[in-house]
């Protein structure tokens, strides 16, 4: 690691989870000198078979405890390599997780990313994505929101001044190119943005912003969450996703749709991402709390729809030149995993890229299918996902995956709460 400063004392290398969480270890850079280049440094399966609460899914039949909680190697990405903010003398490292064999781990969401983008690239087509996170700010320990409810106003910021400034530091000593921050319509919610990048470098950068903005509030007695739907009667926190796409000679492939309401490339792509949207909304929206988020009335998606600039759609067109024309994806909440989210969402132009019948650009504005509005019903649909799906994302994470929702699920299902001990004693 020639790259890295001189005093820097302790390496953190991470990985994220299935959660979209980050996991590893801090160790001497000597570590990474002598392991981690090559062999990579030793971690478990496990990490990506327990459930967000750290307890093994007991289902999966040869991962976790059923196969004996068995070495992975993590082999850093030296690209990622920055320095750590909150921990002095310290810089981290993203990197990915390998069979002891030395094969890529197919259930590890950068490695899932990876082999989606690696399908992309064979069709001559790069994406660049920016995530637009929305968080909630509450004070330490409890659920009183740390600032109040109105939207884009400075007022609004100046209450939670201190941590928008460590935020923002925090995030240029980590380079994620935060751009924009302001007040969202509901107590305590913040929205910020990023600058785009290309497809494994925006989700890392999501990755990193969600923890930036945990270790920023933590400083100030405050807590970020990225629960989709902390309140009933109140607006959800999102994750839309805002991606373009490159062809070899570094050229934006929607360039024409602005001018040619029946191009080609933008009819596959909307109907790639339109016709997969029932099934990997078990991707875009993985827990059961985020589905307590799309309700009708909020912006937030309850139907596969695509159109042109307007925030009702699942599907937002923001055809705007040249350089800038991209689509916005307004389904997934905060909650996502940002690497399993944009793997998805290859998966899908690539599905539309090598389909050999689309609709015609009427039939697609005119395209309003239902979604699924649970997680229990998002299973269902996942389990008819076209196979051109685990094409692309692997037939063992796809596997993988659902188990580990069907999990969730059956969590849910077994669990008694004070709503209904109130509403039916």
């Amino acid at each position: 690691m020639g790259d890295r400063p001189a005093d820097v004392r302790s390496l953190l290398l991470l990985f994220p989870d299935l959660h979209g969480g980050l996991r590893g270890k801090m160790v001497e850079p000597r570590v990474v000198d002598e392991q981690a280049r090559t062999a990579g440094l030793p971690t478990t399966d496990l990490l990506l078979a327990v459930d967000p609460r750290d307890e093994p899914i007991t289902t999966l039949p040869t991962m976790g405890l059923n196969g004996g909680a068995k070495d992975l190697l993590l082999r850093p990405d030296p690209a990622t390599l920055r320095p750590v903010p909150w921990f002095p003398d310290a810089a981290l490292l993203l990197g990915d997780l390998h069979e002891t064999d030395g094969l890529p781990c197919e259930v590890s969401p950068r490695q899932v990313l990876r082999r989606a983008l690696d399908a992309l690239a064979g069709q001559g087509i790069a994406v660049r994505a920016a995530f637009e996170f929305e968080f909630r700010l509450f004070r330490e320990g409890g659920w009183e929101p740390a600032s109040s409810g109105l939207s884009y106003s400075p007022l609004t910021l100046s209450e939670v001044a201190e941590f928008v400034g460590t935020l923002r530091s925090y995030a240029d000593a980590l380079r994620l190119g935060l751009s924009v921050v302001h007040a969202e319509g509901a107590p305590g919610l913040i929205e910020v943005n990023v600058d785009p990048q290309d497809g494994l470098a925006a989700a890392d950068t999501a990755a990193l912003l969600r923890l930036a903005a945990a270790e920023a509030a933590r400083r100030h007695g405050l807590r970020a969450s990225f629960l989709a739907k902390p309140f009933a009667q109140q607006e959800g926190s999102s994750a839309h996703v805002h991606f373009s796409l490159w062809d070899d000679t570094g050229a934006n492939v929607l360039r024409s749709a602005a001018a040619d309401p029946d191009d080609e490339t933008y009819r596959r792509v909307a109907w790639g991402v339109l016709a997969n949207l029932p099934a990997l909304s078990l991707i875009y929206n993985p827990t059961i709390n985020s589905y307590k988020r799309l309700v009708p009335g909020y912006f937030a998606p309850v139907r596969a729809s695509c159109g042109a600039d307007d925030r009702s759609f699942a599907v937002r067109a923001l055809l705007r030149g040249s350089s800038s024309s991209r689509f916005e994806l307004r389904r997934p909440g905060a909650d996502c995993n940002p690497y399993l989210t944009l793997a998805a969402i290859a998966a899908s132009i690539h599905f539309g890229l090598t389909e050999q019948s689309i609709p015609d650009r009427r039939a697609l504005d005119r395209y309003d299918e239902p979604l699924p509005a649970s997680l229990e019903s998002a299973i269902i649909e996942f389990r008819r996902r076209d196979a051109g799906v685990d094409k692309v994302l692997g037939t063992g994470f796809c596997d993988h995956y659902l188990r580990t929702r069907e999990w969730e699920l059956h969590a849910w299902q077994n669990t008694v709460t004070e709503w209904e001990r109130e509403r039916y004693s």
